[in-house]
């Protein structure tokens, strides 16, 4: 079998390649833009190469060829940035998402395959209607982010529907692990400051992670199961208040940090006032959801895969802190 990661030299990719590289049975090709592909060192295995390619261009995969047994993993993506780009975010995002989508799927005809992983996004759902929110659960997302991968899953089960594809979706919730900071470095500098850490309001809401590599877990699982047509939450078990989850973290850290709570609908003003000047520190889709219950109901995940996860959002917010200070240190 060969496993096709599109956007393969990303955070979900790096640690799919890392896991599949335990084996030597399958092939591996790694496709992602020029810069992913220098920003990471390439790995040196049998059977794993590497095409630089933007596959929201006709043709970008034709020079890769597909038995019908062979595995797509659509994990490409354009991160959320902070007011990158300050304009034209819809196009952004809708470039990657809709028209990369659209060419994949238009390759993978032409190349008689049908199997493909496509990673999505809760940020599909916007407010929380229900907690935990199932896979029904409405979707009116926020931003532009998650408005291009509703996009995306509406062209990816149009092919399911017509019978092009059989594709698996991941909708994960925030993913944490060593490699990944975002709008983290802001907390772990502080944090090491002895700075106070202010709350987005009072605390109480959940705030649910998933580990990448029970990620990169879930899309091999799709993979040896066929890629089985279906919807699917990725997140954590049991999470913790915000308030919790941050008040364990600083005291494992030993930091004299400060929690402070706040009024969310004041501090969610002042972001987006400052949002519309593009100087806002956190995207609206990142802070629209700061004081707000986000956490995904993982049953049928669970139940059609046999996926669970491995680590507890306090876990993981700590193994991102200790990346980040070995990286700190190298510097």
């Amino acid at each position: 079998m060969k496993h096709v990661l599109i956007g393969g030299n990303g955070f979900v990719g790096r640690e799919t390649v890392r896991l599949l590289s335990q084996g030597d049975e399958d092939e591996i090709v790694v496709v992602d833009l020029a810069e992913s592909l220098k920003a990471h060192p390439k790995k040196q295995r049998p059977g794993l190469s590497y095409l630089s390619a933007d596959v929201s261009k006709q043709g970008a995969l034709d020079s890769i060829h597909l038995e019908s047994d062979d595995v797509v993993h659509h994990l490409a993506t354009k991160l959320i940035t902070p007011n990158q780009p300050r304009f034209g975010r819809e196009e952004f995002f809708r470039i990657c998402a809709v028209d990369g989508t659209t060419e994949i799927l238009a390759w993978m005809k032409r190349q008689n395959n049908k199997n493909l992983v496509f990673w999505s996004t809760d940020m599909v759902y916007g407010p929380a209607l229900e907690t935990p929110r199932t896979e029904n659960h409405p979707k009116h997302p926020f931003g532009p982010y998650g408005r291009s991968k509703v996009a995306a899953e509406k062209i990816v089960l149009s092919a399911v529907e017509a019978g092009d594809i059989t594709c698996t979706i991941f909708r994960p919730r925030l993913i944490l692990g060593a490699g990944r900071l975002g709008i983290f470095e802001l907390l772990f500098r502080a944090l090491d400051r002895g700075w106070p850490i202010p709350l987005i309001g009072q605390g109480a809401n959940k705030f649910q992670f998933v580990s990448v590599t029970d990620c990169a877990c879930a899309t091999l699982l799709a993979a040896q199961k066929g890629c089985p047509n279906g919807v699917y939450n990725l997140g954590t078990d049991n999470s913790p208040t915000s308030y919790d989850l941050m008040r364990n973290f600083l005291d494992r850290t030993g930091s004299k940090s400060r929690l402070i709570k706040t009024p969310g609908w004041l501090v969610k003003n002042i972001l987006r006032l400052l949002n519309i000047v593009k100087i806002a520190p956190m995207d609206p889709e990142q802070y629209e959801i700061a004081d707000l219950d986000v956490e995904l109901d993982t049953t049928t995940v669970k139940r059609d895969l046999g996926w669970a996860p491995t680590q507890t959002d306090d876990e993981l917010i700590f193994a991102a802190y200790s990346a980040y200070k070995k990286l700190h240190k190298a510097d």
